[in-house]
């Protein structure tokens, strides 16, 4: 059985199967327990994972074909980072970290994932492009990384002077802009809400820089998913 408290992404039972899927979400290890027959046959963390060891832990149970078991009520309290400067590098570690396990279970090609829903406190990807090739690549197409594609267009286009491209890219890019932080948005409580925007914004983007910096060091592309509090 593993339990897993960390997000109410899950819902109480069994979870599927999907290959895919198994990506996000996946069970953290600050609250999970294994059967003993289970670790017997697949084996205990990978010590080369310096983080993402919970991951790796769930895609190999995956591929041993054990049930994994989400039991809410097992619930444990976690301590999150006191300062700026320790969140931003538990983030980039995070990334930095997570192309290894990525390379370990994947084969080598291009894999491209998109998010299909988001249910709770994470999301769900769905495989949308998958080919074998030379060069390792893996990107997850979010929000976050769309809105900062749209907008270095559009100061592309208007730095060459290609002024309607420059306004629709800059439209797309604040529209884009306006869904990433719309989930953030509390007016009960604006300097809440100004303080996870902020929090928000630059651990996805130490993630996303971890990733791309991680996935060079081990000669491939990772592109990271974000971090998405609500839908």
């Amino acid at each position: 059985m593993i339990i897993q408290v960390l997000c109410n992404l899950f819902e109480e039972g069994y979870q599927r199967w999907e290959r895919d899927s198994s990506i996000s979400p996946f069970f953290a290890g600050a609250n999970v327990a294994f059967r003993r027959q289970a670790l017997d046959q697949i084996g205990t963390y990978d010590e080369n994972c310096t983080s993402g060891e919970d991951q790796d832990m769930w895609l190999r149970i995956i591929e041993a074909r054990w049930e994994a078991y989400f039991e809410p009520k097992a619930a444990v309290r976690h301590k999150n980072r006191l300062t700026v400067r320790s969140l931003i590098r538990q983030w980039f570690r995070y990334g930095y970290h997570h192309p290894y396990v990525t390379r370990k279970h994947g084969s080598r090609g291009v894999r491209v994932y998109r998010r299909s829903r988001t249910k709770g406190k994470g999301a769900i990807y769905d495989c949308l492009l998958t080919a074998r090739f030379p060069f390792d690549a893996t990107v997850f197409l979010t929000t976050f990384l769309s809105m900062h594609a749209f907008f270095a267009l559009a100061v592309l286009f208007a730095a060459l002077a290609f002024e309607i491209p420059a306004i629709v890219t800059g439209v797309l890019a604040l529209v884009l802009v306006v869904r990433y932080f719309r989930s953030d948005v509390d007016m009960r409580g604006p300097l809440q809400t100004v303080s996870f925007v902020f929090l928000r914004y630059i651990a996805n983007l130490a993630l996303l820089l971890g990733g791309l910096l991680g996935g060079i060091r081990l000669g491939m592309l990772y592109v990271s998913p974000t971090f998405d509090y609500k839908a």
